[in-house]
């Protein structure tokens, strides 16, 4: 049982803090490119070895099996051990898993059992990993949190687009040349973490069974309204943006696009990610939180609806790109205020049950692409997802409109009188619950 930090060990006193969030950030980057570079050719040597694409697709169905079966346990795991141990020993597991691969290609023996046991361990360990790392965010970022997490959308994005092409060069080189990138990548990631200075040990007051932990973590997202609405929304937009990517993969496949050109579609979509991301700390120093969420929301709608006259696959990458350009700035506006809202031994359940609600809705959404495309037009397709997409944006407006109301704010923001992440969580898990946050408060 871990004892309560003492009042030395709140987000923002650490004297390393900056400096570690620099090496969370790189140690996620390498890690990520890692995992992209081998995530593109995990399955085609699979389908190598058995000929088969549905043991390809099972391959991949089992990374996400781990992650999903993992995260309840990882998400109470990372509330009650040392985050920073946790995000190593997850690091090393997922090492190992992938030089298991790598021994066996290299060898030329690698078979579907061992690919498959690999790629479920590997998920498991992942989801430790973004347990743990979700958990110590709040220990980590700078003041100007929206701009650190606009940094880490940044990173995400530029490793979607780095990894997989790293991956391909790699791959014509050698077979096993992209899992041995991915074993360093591990290796080195774990190593920055180990030097992480900054306390990441979790605040906890009393010891409790683990099924009153799962619970706990539970019934904090549903018993807040906006963590409640975050969660919906993000369900919403990965299962529309999911369903839709592979629309346009399936789409322009039919009409006899080559590979290189739908792999644009996912280029640009990476790209507008990236841009967006970096564009954000502009944006949100110039225009209120609560404008942005509206406008980019309906904005996001329209540009779905121009995708029903999309023809040609570059006028569908364009369309993603800025699609994509959009989703960071909620994102960041979001996330920030759900780490000020969530008790520090309670940041690891949260982000979990949040980031889980949105993975198991997400896995139909190739399935509902498929069956769309096979009965509609390819105009009609985007029609369907703009609706549901219109539907959310409805949802937001109201939500937001509600939030301001009921916290009474009709002024700008004022940021001197932003509160610290750790104060207002703090204020939050003594008992008010039931607190609407305004949303302009995330503005920093």
């Amino acid at each position: 049982m871990t004892a309560t930090p003492t009042a030395a060990m709140k987000p923002g006193d650490s004297p390393h803090r900056s400096g570690d969030f620099h090496r969370y950030w790189i140690a996620g980057a390498i890690d990520q490119i890692g995992s992209q570079a081998t995530g593109i050719v995990l399955p085609l040597v699979t389908l190598a070895v058995t000929g088969s694409p549905a043991a390809a697709g099972l391959v991949g169905a089992l990374a996400l099996t781990g992650r999903l079966v993992a995260a309840p346990v990882a998400g109470v795991l990372a509330d009650r051990l040392p985050r920073k141990r946790m995000m190593v020993v997850s690091l090393l597991v997922a090492a190992g898993a992938m030089t298991a691969i790598l021994v066996s290609v290299a060898a030329g023996v690698p078979t579907l059992g061992l690919l498959a046991a690999a790629a479920f361990v590997e998920g498991v360990a992942q989801s430790g990993y973004e347990a743990a790392g979700s958990g110590a965010i709040r220990r980590l970022l700078p003041a100007d949190d929206q701009k650190a997490l606009a940094r880490l959308e940044a990173r995400n994005n530029a490793a979607r687009i780095v990894g997989p092409l790293l991956g391909g060069a790699l791959y014509q080189l050698a077979r096993w040349l992209p899992f041995l990138a991915d074993v360093v990548s591990y290796l080195v990631a774990a190593g920055l973490v180990a030097t992480i200075r900054t306390d990441l040990t979790p605040e906890r007051t009393q010891r409790t069974s683990f099924r009153t932990d799962l619970r706990e973590g539970l019934r904090f997202v549903w018993r807040q309204p906006f963590l409640r609405f975050v969660t919906i929304w993000a369900a919403g937009i990965n299962v529309t943006f999911g369903a839709l990517v592979y629309y346009a993969i399936l789409t322009t496949g039919r009409q006899g696009a080559p590979a290189a050109s739908i792999g644009l579609i996912l280029t640009l979509a990476s790209v507008g990610g990236l841009a967006g991301a970096l564009a954000a700390p502009m944006v949100f120093s110039r225009v209120r939180p609560v404008t942005v969420i509206v406008f980019a929301s309906w904005a996001m709608v329209a540009l779905v609806v121009a995708m029903s006259q999309a023809r040609q696959t570059w006028s569908y990458g364009l369309l993603f790109g800025l699609v994509f350009l959009l989703s960071p700035l909620l994102g960041v506006i979001f996330q920030s205020r759900v780490i000020a809202l969530t008790p520090d031994g309670l940041q690891g359940r949260v982000a979990t049950v949040m980031g889980t609600v949105g993975e198991v809705l997400q896995t139909p959404a190739p399935l509902l692409a498929g069956v769309l495309v096979a009965w509609y037009s390819p105009a009609t397709v985007p029609l369907v997802f703009a609706a549901a997409l219109a539907l959310l944006a409805t949802y937001t407006t109201l939500v937001v409109r509600q939030l301001r109301a009921g916290s009474g704010a009709t002024a700008e923001p004022d940021d001197s009188a932003a509160a610290d992440p750790a104060t207002d969580g703090d204020r939050s898990a003594d008992g008010d619950a039931g607190a609407v946050p305004d949303p302009e408060e995330a503005h920093r």
